[in-house]
C-alpha cells in the first residue's frame, strides 16, 4: 500500500490493532473530529470490522441518523434540541467510522467518496429544515434580505475553500504560515463543526439569532480566507 503503519512483529495483535486504528486519521478532519468523534470512532470501528457491514452501508446508516436529527431539531423545546445534538453527534461519529473502515479494508472508492458529499449535503438540508421548522413555529422567520445575504456568503465561502483545495499541490510547495492558516484554521470550520452553533443557539433560546449571525460570520469567513488565499499565492 501507498500509505501503512510499521510495528515490531513482537507485538500483540491487539496492540498491532490499535496502532493501526490510530493511523487512520484523515488530514482534513475537523476540531470536534479530533477532540471528540475519533475518540468514540475508533472503538465502535474495532468491532464493525467483525461484521460483515460495508464502509458504504455505515455511510448509509449516518446518513439515515444525521436526517433524523437535523429534522429533531425542529421540535419544540429544549428536548428537541438535545435529541438533535445526540443524533448529530452519532452521524458524525459513523462519518467517521466509514472512512476508517474503507481505509483499513483497502476499499476506498469513488462512489464512497459521492456518496458521503451526498450524505453531508442531506444532512445540511435536514438540518436547515429544522431551524425552519423552530423558526416558523416562533414567528421569526428571518426577513429576505438577510436570507439573501447568507445565500451569498455561503457561496463565496465554498467558491474560496474549492479554490483553496484546487491549488493545495501549488500552495504547498512554501512552507508558509499562509497554509498552517489555510489547512489548521480556516479548513475545519467548514466541517460538520458548524452543527454546534444551531444547537447552541436552539439550547439558549435564541435560534432567531442564528441566521443573522450566520450572514456575518459567513461573509467574515470567505473574505479572509481569500486574503490569506491570495497571499500565499502570490508566493509561489
Amino acid at each position: 500500500p501507498t500509505r501503512g503503519t510499521l510495528v515490531a512483529t513482537v507485538m500483540a495483535s491487539s496492540a498491532i490493532e490499535t496502532t493501526l486504528l490510530f493511523s487512520l486519521e484523515n488530514a482534513r478532519d475537523g476540531y470536534l473530529d479530533r477532540l471528540l468523534h475519533r475518540h468514540l470512532s475508533r472503538p465502535l470501528t474495532r468491532q464493525l470490522l467483525r461484521t460483515p457491514l460495508t464502509p458504504n452501508g455505515v455511510t448509509v446508516l449516518g446518513i439515515v441518523i444525521g436526517v433524523s436529527g437535523g429534522m429533531a431539531l425542529g421540535a419544540p423545546g429544549w428536548l428537541g434540541a438535545i435529541v438533535a445534538m445526540l443524533l448529530l453527534t452519532l452521524s458524525s461519529v459513523l462519518d467517521c467510522c466509514d472512512g476508517e473502515l474503507a481505509r483499513i479494508r483497502f476499499s476506498e472508492s469513488r462512489f464512497g467518496h459521492l456518496l458521503d458529499i451526498t450524505g453531508d449535503t442531506l444532512v445540511h438540508l435536514a438540518l436547515f429544515a429544522g431551524i425552519a421548522r423552530r423558526l416558523a413555529a416562533t414567528g421569526a422567520v428571518p426577513s429576505t434580505p438577510v436570507l439573501v445575504t447568507l445565500g451569498l456568503g455561503i457561496l463565496g465561502a465554498f467558491a474560496v475553500i474549492t479554490w483553496s483545495e484546487a491549488t493545495e499541490g501549488r500552495r504547498l510547495q512554501r512552507n508558509c504560515w499562509e497554509n498552517r492558516v489555510l489547512a489548521n484554521v480556516l479548513s475545519p470550520l467548514t466541517t460538520r463543526d458548524w452543527y454546534v452553533f444551531p444547537l447552541a443557539f436552539a439550547l439558549a433560546g435564541r435560534l432567531d439569532a442564528l441566521v443573522p449571525a450566520a450572514a456575518v460570520g459567513a461573509h467574515g469567513f470567505w473574505i479572509l480566507t481569500l486574503v490569506v488565499l491570495l497571499r500565499v499565492l502570490r508566493r509561489v
